[in-house]
């Protein structure tokens, strides 16, 4: 694209009405303010379905725009990194994103040093600091047709995805707030199955029964739960965490180590490092990308190191 377009140069905000139970729409004209008090030249984009967020990505960077504002959550996050990956017009190194923070989780932030309150968060944008980070690749089926995603900060297997999948049917009922989160975790284990399942990283198994496997670029996901507290977002390799068999009193244990990472101490839990992942299981199990239900698959799971420009502020 010839570098004179004077779409360069111009922010796309592409913004969820739906984010946050709501909260895009309503704080819209709040966020448009503060932007044009900051001498922000933009257009905008409203998604107004699932998945449109992914079409919209892909048609603004086909009319020139390399420079993109997310107003909205994890979800729309990902599906504008989805967009990115998808499209072919561009590298997808030469877009930048940043992130306006609407949702009802916003882990992605939490690693990134964006702040949660509206002025902070657009002040970031402002001053432009990025970082190349890594992006997770996900091959995967459904009723036997070849699936592919892309995901910027945390994928789950098992319970993860189950608590993601009850998280998202709630949000689609316009709740939202850590209550989402903390009532689908008690809720998917009521209903959840611990499975024997086969974990392969780069080429070494593990196999027995696992709770959860989380393979993390960011720590976060859940509505603030450091699945991933060693997770480094552009060292080219995942953090994966491993959860085996635990009861109820297990994870009772672990609620607080949850929050802040210290629940890898506990002998049923292995921290792994790799660049590509397997998760199989004789009977398919669930997988969910940046808190997007994925279906039930076997699933392989591979880094793209430094592959996405994001705006930052300081890395947790």
């Amino acid at each position: 694209m010839n570098n004179s377009n004077p779409n360069i140069k111009k922010w796309t905000v592409i913004l969820n009405p739906h984010a946050g139970g709501g909260k895009g729409q309503k704080d819209w004209q709040k966020i448009k303010k503060i932007l044009a008090e900051k001498g922000f030249d933009f257009d905008l984009l409203v998604s107004e379905y699932p998945k449109h967020t992914i079409a919209l990505t892909e048609t603004a960077i086909l009319n020139g725009t390399r420079k993109l504002i997310v107003a909205g959550g994890d979800g729309t996050l990902n599906e504008v990194v989805n967009g990115v990956f998808l499209q072919q017009v561009c590298p997808p190194e030469k877009i930048t994103i940043g992130m306006i923070p609407v949702g009802t989780g916003n882990d992605w932030i939490k690693t990134f040093g964006i702040p949660n309150k509206y002025p902070e968060a657009i002040k970031k944008i402002q001053e432009e600091k990025t970082i190349f980070q890594d992006v997770g690749k996900v091959n995967y089926s459904v009723d036997r047709n070849n699936k592919l995603c892309f995901f910027s900060n945390m994928a789950g297997f098992g319970f993860d995805a189950l608590v993601a999948d009850k998280a998202n049917r709630l949000k689609e009922k316009n709740r939202s707030g850590l209550w989402v989160y903390l009532s689908s975790f008690v809720s998917a284990y009521i209903h959840y199955q611990t499975r024997r399942v086969k974990v392969s990283v780069d080429g070494n198994n593990l196999e027995e029964l696992i709770f959860s496997v989380s393979v993390g670029i960011g720590k976060y996901n859940g509505g603030g739960m450091m699945q991933a507290p060693a997770a480094v977002p552009n060292d080219g390799t995942f953090e994966i965490t491993i959860i085996k068999k635990i009861g109820v009193w297990g994870i009772l244990k672990n609620i607080t180590g949850l929050y802040n990472g210290s629940f890898v101490k506990d002998s049923r839990v292995v921290c792994l490092k790799g660049k590509e992942v397997e998760v199989s299981c004789s009977n398919p199990l669930a997988g969910e990308a940046d808190g997007e239900s994925l279906g039930r698959s076997q699933f392989r799971i591979e880094i793209m190191p430094k592959k996405l420009r994001v705006i930052v502020g300081k890395l947790s």
